[in-house]
């Protein structure tokens, strides 16, 4: 790591430079020995400089390997509806860094992270100099400058998305007003574990003594494990498909908590997305049930206004463009049930997928579901090559594979495909930020 003089921050520019060269075990292919590596003793160091700001906050914790960041994203809109001032923090972003950090939907304004970075910096310069067990990371950083902006911002409640896994992410050093656990299934194996009851015990390292917690639809395996910690931590537990229903209906879904009923219209494609929207109608009414003043009619309002791009988001009729995140086995399989509610039409997958992720099963399930397929790779050092990803397309589909040796070519061939064909930008968070930039003509922010 390269020191810096104490001179502060002038520029956005500056200051996100210095961010960056910080530890991002986002943009990282493998971490060994994770447990030595993933910890809170940075982060608590860091906020006891601070003086602990983030006890001042009121939120909600939202864990899982599918569907957080639409259940957070849900959570801040049903808080937004209900007149109160919100904050969101989810990673990782699309197109820009501020995305993580948002008040009422608007992103952290850069001179908010240049002032952030400013007041760090003394900590910084000298957590440096301690060496990496005491020099916090990329992500520790800018989850402490989204605490530090919504106690400035007075947020009333703010929904805070886990990073990587649960137990020892940076996120859980909150004390929350009730947290949730979307479904878990397999995905950062390497750091969480090879085992679903190994990953769904980290996931649980969210739930807190007496604080009431909301599961999605789980896995046997996984929901033992999150009975047994709530058992152990006295934590009242609701239920995705016990005490918690969710149906179809005429105008999208209806969802049954122990307190009341609601229809709502999900402006997410997927049968996936009115699961996330009954986790977070039920982190809704524990908030209700703590204090929270949320109208009945502020749930289904908030649901139906949710603008969450980049998740089964159609942004071209002609050819119809579909860019989705999914990037693991379970995202796939969601993104593939939500296209088979579609009228069929030939469809062409344009892929790209990080090495770390079970890239065998996913194009398995990909090879399958499409007539053709484009294969890309994306600006993440940890994304696989597009001639390997091609290669291993070509071995499961039998089916023309071409291949794109940027996300900017793969756009501009989706853009000249079949005009009747249907065309599926899908793989990685990344590939969905990517593709967004280039239809909006938007820089990205690595």
């Amino acid at each position: 790591m390269s020191l810096r003089s104490l001179a502060l921050f002038t520029t956005y520019k500056e200051a996100l430079d210095y961010l960056f060269h910080f530890t991002d075990y986002e943009r990282m292919h493998r971490v060994s020995k994770a447990t030595s590596v993933f910890g809170l003793s940075r982060m608590n160091k860091l906020l006891d400089y601070l003086g602990n700001p983030h006890r001042a906050l009121r939120a909600v914790h939202i864990a899982g390997t599918k569907g957080k960041g639409s259940t957070a994203a849900m959570a801040a809109n049903i808080c937004r509806a209900a007149g109160m001032r919100t904050g969101l923090y989810t990673s990782p972003h699309l197109v820009d860094i501020r995305e993580r950090i948002q008040v009422n939907g608007e992103w952290i304004p850069e001179t908010e992270i240049v002032r952030h970075m400013n007041r760090l910096l003394p900590y910084l310069e000298r957590a440096e100099r301690g060496g990496e067990t005491y020099a916090p990371t990329f992500f520790e950083i800018f989850t402490v400058i989204a605490f530090l902006h919504f106690l400035d911002s007075k947020t009333e409640m703010s929904a805070i998305e886990v990073g990587l896994g649960g137990r020892l992410d940076a996120t859980n050093v909150l004390e929350p007003v009730a947290c949730a656990i979307t479904p878990v299934s397999f995905d950062h194996t390497d750091k969480l574990g090879k085992e679903l009851w190994q990953i769904a015990r980290e996931k649980a390292g969210i739930i807190k003594q007496d604080v009431p917690v909301v599961s999605g639809v789980q896995a046997h395996e996984a929901l033992e494990v999150i009975r047994a910690k709530c058992r152990e931590k006295n934590a009242p537990l609701h239920e995705l498909g016990g005490d918690i229903a969710v149906e179809r209906s005429a105008g999208g879904c209806t969802v049954r908590t122990w307190r009341g009923e609601y229809a709502l219209n999900v402006p997410l494609l997927g049968w996936h997305q009115c699961e996330n929207a009954a986790v977070a109608v039920g982190l809704a009414e524990l908030m209700r049930e703590r204090g929270t003043n949320i109208p009945a009619d502020a749930i289904s309002r908030g649901i139906a206004q949710l603008d969450w791009p980049g998740r089964i988001q159609t942004i071209s009729a002609r050819p119809e463009i579909i860019v989705d995140g999914a990037h693991n086995h379970a995202s796939i399989d969601a993104l593939l049930a939500a296209l088979r509610e579609l009228p069929p039409k030939k469809t062409i997958f344009v892929v790209a997928i990080a090495r770390d992720k079970d890239i065998p099963q996913m194009l398995d399930m990909i090879a399958r579901a499409g007539d053709e397929f484009i294969a890309t790779n994306t600006r993440n050092p940890r994304a696989m090559p597009a001639d390997e990803l091609g290669k291993m397309l070509a071995e499961r589909s039998h089916k023309q594979v071409t291949i794109a040796e940027s996300p900017k070519k793969a756009f501009e061939l989706a853009r000249i495909a079949d005009p009747d064909a249907r065309i599926c930008f899908t793989g990685s968070m990344y590939l969905a930020g990517d593709v967004l930039s280039l239809a909006t003509a938007r820089p990205v922010t690595i």
